[in-house]
């Protein structure tokens, strides 16, 4: 199963119902994550960029995760944070995605309000040459498969840990990995844009 442009936008478009019932912005920090969606015609697949980042970190450590983190005072809007964090942890720059849109606020359980924004790469770019991982910050990069990313068989309604705000949250399965939070989120949300499945809970927290 291959997603065009087209489709990719309609599930954006499609999405805008979803998100997270809006909470008391003063106890969430702002952050936004980058989405990255690759097209590849000639293998008739879509990709999706995620990172696993290192275990000594004192935040998500060992998580798996979009390229992504929280608004700095000298970002001009999350759309600015999002790219940002791209580039410093994956070394993929403005020129080389085409933004597409974004989807609702997401809030985690670690106290931040996060923007999902939704690009695609360029024809251009060629990812194995072009991807280099922050060495201080990312273990591994992962081109992963976006239909078994977003395939309702490896998702998984799971409780949250005990230190979480959170009641219930998500866990998809890639590969030996467990990908969980707001990640798993994001992408149950795609999921069902893509009309693969149905919306998750908006009100986890």
């Amino acid at each position: 199963m291959m997603f065009s442009l087209n489709q990719i936008k309609q599930c954006i478009e499609n999405c805008k119902i979803a998100g997270d019932t809006e909470r008391d912005s003063k106890e969430f920090m702002l952050a936004a994550v980058m989405i990255i969606f690759s097209i590849d015609n000639l293998q008739n697949k879509n990709q999706l960029i995620i990172i696993k980042k290192k275990n000594n970190l004192r935040k998500h450590s060992g998580q798996i995760a979009f390229p992504g983190g929280k608004k700095e005072s000298f970002d001009n809007n999350l759309k600015t944070t999002a790219l940002r964090e791209t580039h410093e942890e994956i070394n993929l720059k403005n020129s080389d995605l085409e933004i597409l849109g974004e989807l609702p606020f997401f809030y985690t359980g670690t106290g931040y309000k996060v923007k999902p924004i939704i690009s695609k790469l360029n024809n251009n770019v060629f990812l194995e040459e072009t991807l280099k991982p922050d060495l201080n910050e990312i273990e591994k990069i992962f081109i992963a498969d976006a239909e078994e990313l977003l395939s309702p068989v490896n998702h998984f309604r799971i409780k949250a840990p005990q230190n979480s705000l959170m009641n219930m949250t998500w866990k998809v399965k890639y590969k030996n990995e467990n990908i969980w939070g707001l990640t798993a989120r994001l992408l149950v949300t795609l999921s069902a844009g893509f009309n693969l499945r149905e919306y998750p809970p908006c009100n986890d927290i």
